[in-house]
């Protein structure tokens, strides 16, 4: 990433600049249908640290099993498959704002997100879920403790969202962190689903022994600026 710098002067907002990498991953893993002189948004809590290295690690070793079930090949193609190494708990769908609403977005959220602490979460077992195309399928760890505290930053986003005319978040959130990005165009989404159910059945316990992971950043991005707002003002 290129040198943090500050939204403005006074502020806890930090951002950053994507790097190549990261805008791959948010072109192909982000519903980012194109918008007239819009910039798509996402919102999401940061796993960062150990936690980080553990699930990127758990991704990987879910490639290896999982791809010769679904595409029958093994290794996988990183086009089809993907251990993705900044996992987060998604807090939005995409939505789209113009450039000159970033400020105003950011200063909401920094002001509605004040006063909330750091998080802990657990996880639990191995789910699939699909993107709102239908044409991606991630593997995800479920959030299985400190889903109230991940609520409680929820309902504090959803809060700026309405405000600007953005639609909230799903009704019936699983929290969740992705931890593999799979190309589902060419396969039946119920055969990734049966692979990530066989597959849970063998890593659930390998899950439920990774230690809490502790959350203290909430990561705005609005195409290549990423906005970081530490969660211990």
């Amino acid at each position: 990433m290129g040198m943090s710098k500050k939204l403005r002067e006074g502020t806890g907002v930090v951002t950053t600049q994507l790097n190549e990498k990261q805008l791959l991953f948010l072109k192909l893993n982000v519903d980012m249908g194109h918008v007239r002189g819009g910039w798509s948004g996402h919102v999401g809590l940061v796993i960062t640290g150990r936690s980080q290295q553990q699930l990127h690690a758990l991704g990987l070793a879910c490639i290896e099993a999982i791809c010769p079930h679904i595409f029958g090949t093994r290794p996988c193609d990183e086009q089809r498959a993907e251990a993705l190494d900044s996992p987060h708990i998604s807090l939005t769908r995409a939505f789209y704002v113009q450039e000159h609403q970033i400020a105003g977005f950011m200063s909401e959220l920094e002001a509605s997100i004040r006063g909330t602490g750091a998080l802990t979460v657990g996880f639990g077992a191995l789910r699939a879920f699909a993107n709102e195309r239908g044409d991606r399928e991630f593997v995800a760890v479920e959030v299985a403790a400190g889903r109230d505290s991940v609520q409680a930053v929820l309902e504090r986003v959803d809060h700026v969202m309405e405000r600007f005319g953005k639609p909230r978040f799903f009704a019936d959130a699983r929290f969740h962190a992705s931890i593999v990005r799979l190309d589902t165009r060419d396969a039946s989404p119920r055969s990734v689903q049966r692979a990530a159910d066989r597959l849970g059945a063998q890593m659930d316990e390998e899950i439920l022994r990774l230690p809490a992971a502790r959350i203290d950043t909430l990561e705005c991005v609005f195409g290549d600026r990423c906005f970081h707002i530490a969660l211990n003002q």
